[in-house]
């Protein structure tokens, strides 16, 4: 569940695109070593998701499903959501359906497109990668189930044309990400299954994907009021701080500057992506929403973590056919010079 810099956040206040800050597209000149069936396990260096699972007391911020050294990479991510137009974009902050349904979501992509996904144009990236095998057949029976037998739709990069990414349907339809499945994964987890936005993330996809191939259902867990009201907490403030600081989904923007002060923009976007993670309401800046959610004390969130897919802390080494494995260092030792792009 990694934030991803996705490139140019350009407000047309400001009459100029600035330039990517992420690679969308490019060569990498090896593969990984991860087997064919591992997750690969990222922790990213900041942005919301890095938030909440700070938050929470967990590591992990995104999980991938490898089919191979050489082979493509399933996963759910999503780009920077673009932000509105002046003088919209002081009240409301990012595009609400951007934010709600983000794009690419559900993907199948290449090793050139895996690692454009994790690492910049100037080579910095995660803090720290791995991966998870566990039972090997089992693990590799999950990939082909997904490569060979999931129903999809061809499509090609909007940065590049020439590059084709299959995106795996559910329900019939595309899968994009959905903040709301932090807080509540409703049955994205089971099959056939359904969810707000017919959404998910990287790691709810990956416990679909394990009972989709017949391992077995993945219980999801039940975050306690404390700490749900925590994370609602540090969503609207890291938000609010990277609008501050121009940085993140925000970066290269100064939106505290084109404007005025009395919109509050950086609070109100803040509110903004704290409402659609803890709500499902994308559309709105108000505070009340994410407010009544963290002041309820019965209020709780019910999701799967990229942790419990790993088996780490105060999730059971059993979970997952993945979870009884330790980490293994993610290298990148594999021949070959791919190209490809991640959306």
């Amino acid at each position: 569940m990694r934030r991803v810099l996705a490139g140019c956040l350009a407000v047309s206040a400001l009459g100029a695109s600035l330039p990517a800050a992420a690679s969308e597209c490019g060569y990498t000149a090896a593969g990984w070593n991860a087997p064919n069936g591992a997750v690969v396990f990222s922790r990213s260096n900041d942005g919301p998701i890095r938030n909440v699972i700070d938050a929470i007391g967990e590591f992990r911020t995104h999980s991938m499903l490898s089919h191979g050294p050489t082979g493509g990479v399933t996963h759910a991510t999503m780009k920077d959501p673009a932000q509105n137009n002046w003088p919209t974009v002081c009240g409301t902050p990012l595009v609400a359906s951007q934010l709600q349904y983000g794009y690419p979501g559900l993907e199948q992509v290449n090793q050139g497109g895996i690692y454009h996904y994790l690492y910049d144009a100037n080579g910095h990236g995660p803090d720290w990668t791995a991966w998870q095998l566990g039972d090997p057949a089992g693990a590799a029976r999950i990939a082909n189930s997904l490569w060979f037998n999931h129903p999809y739709v061809s499509d090609v990069s909007r940065v590049d044309g020439s590059q084709r990414i299959d995106r795996p349907l559910w329900n019939g339809s595309r899968v994009p990400y959905s903040l709301f499945q932090y807080r509540d994964l409703e049955s994205a987890h089971e099959v056939p299954g359904s969810a707000a936005n017919n959404g998910m993330v990287c790691s709810t996809f990956l416990a679909y994907a394990h009972v989709y191939a017949g391992k077995g259902a993945v219980s999801a867990y039940t975050y306690p009021h404390e700490v749900t009201a925590n994370a609602a907490n540090s969503v609207h403030w890291g938000v609010h701080g990277q609008c501050k600081e121009s940085l993140g989904w925000f970066e290269n923007v100064a939106l505290n500057v084109i404007c005025p002060v009395f919109w509050n923009v950086c609070t109100n976007a803040g509110n903004q992506v704290a409402n659609c993670m803890s709500a499902n309401r994308c559309d709105t800046s108000t505070s009340v929403i994410w407010r009544e959610v963290r002041d309820d004390p019965n209020a709780t969130a019910t999701s799967i973590s990229p942790d419990r897919i790993g088996g780490w802390g105060v999730h059971p080494s059993n979970v997952t056919l993945w979870a009884s494995d330790y980490s293994h260092q993610l290298q990148w030792n594999s021949g070959g010079n791919v190209y490809g792009c991640w959306q």
